[in-house]
């Protein structure tokens, strides 16, 4: 048996470049892990995929990354085993977190790491795999700060000791913004930011006001830079130091329900118990 920590990620940086031929979009994003996690479960069981969590809103079947993953794995590897999967969610589902990615990466890592050593793919191999998951789960079986281009695929871990020690006010507002919407409002507009910002950010923003709301509290506050993550509705703050961070925290807790304070993680993926 193994328990992991799946860590969420967010966007420092997101850049839409353009459509590409097969409907995906070419992105260059600055990819950070941060301290929310997911906790991802896997048994070893004789046969089939049995998915059970604690978040009874989710499919637990094939509509659920983490399921598909397993299958994936286990089709691809022609094991004559099953698994059966716990997921603890801890990430707030369609919020621009890459929960169901990391959840997905979580279960490709854990169930390379439980074949014997002679048969375990490389991390080049599980990223192949999991571009087939979703646009997010190779950085996710990464993690770290990250370059991510193309349309998810193309990962390139940098040093960034700047990140390292930066603490975040994450705000998950109570609505959920689906991804593929997101990008179809962005390719009406077409809107380009400046590069250190989200492209998504103005049409998400512009539809649900809240998230503005969100971003300027966080800097009237005293927060460095707030941006929107990924498609949203997730707003994060940058908090210029431990005491300023835990005052942030407090003021925004009194008008949001869902509010972390987190700090960066160099792995996407951790080993809490074998």
């Amino acid at each position: 048996m193994l328990k992991l920590k799946a860590y969420a990620k967010i966007n420092l940086s997101l850049k839409i470049l353009g459509k590409r031929p097969d409907g995906y979009h070419e992105i260059a994003s600055l990819m950070q892990s941060v301290s929310l996690f997911d906790l991802v479960t896997l048994e070893l069981i004789p046969s089939g995929i049995i998915l059970e969590t604690n978040d009874h809103t989710l499919p637990i079947d094939q509509g659920n990354l983490a399921y598909r993953a397993a299958q994936l794995f286990i089709t691809s590897q022609r094991l004559n085993q099953g698994v059966r999967i716990f997921l603890e969610k801890n990430i707030p589902v369609a919020a621009g977190l890459a929960g169901g990615s990391a959840d997905a990466a979580a279960v490709l890592w854990g169930l390379n790491q439980l074949q014997t050593e002679d048969q375990r793919l490389k991390i080049e191999d599980l990223r192949e795999l999991g571009e087939k998951i979703g646009s997010d789960v190779p950085f996710c079986l990464v993690g770290g700060t990250c370059w991510v281009r193309g349309r998810g695929e193309i990962v390139e871990r940098v040093e960034n000791k700047a990140e390292k020690d930066k603490h975040y006010i994450l705000v998950v507002p109570e609505l959920k913004v689906s991804t593929k919407w997101a990008y179809e409002a962005w390719d009406e507009k077409r809107f380009k930011g400046k590069e250190e910002e989200n492209d998504l950010e103005p049409v998400v923003s512009e539809k649900y006001p809240v998230v503005k709301e969100i971003k300027m509290k966080l800097l009237a506050l005293g927060c460095e830079k707030a941006k929107m993550s990924g498609s949203g509705p997730a707003v994060f703050g940058v908090c210029p130091n431990p005491s300023a961070a835990q005052r942030i925290l407090e003021e925004v807790k009194k008008d949001f329900s869902h509010v972390f304070l987190l700090d960066a993680q160099e792995a996407g993926i951790e080993l809490v118990k074998y």
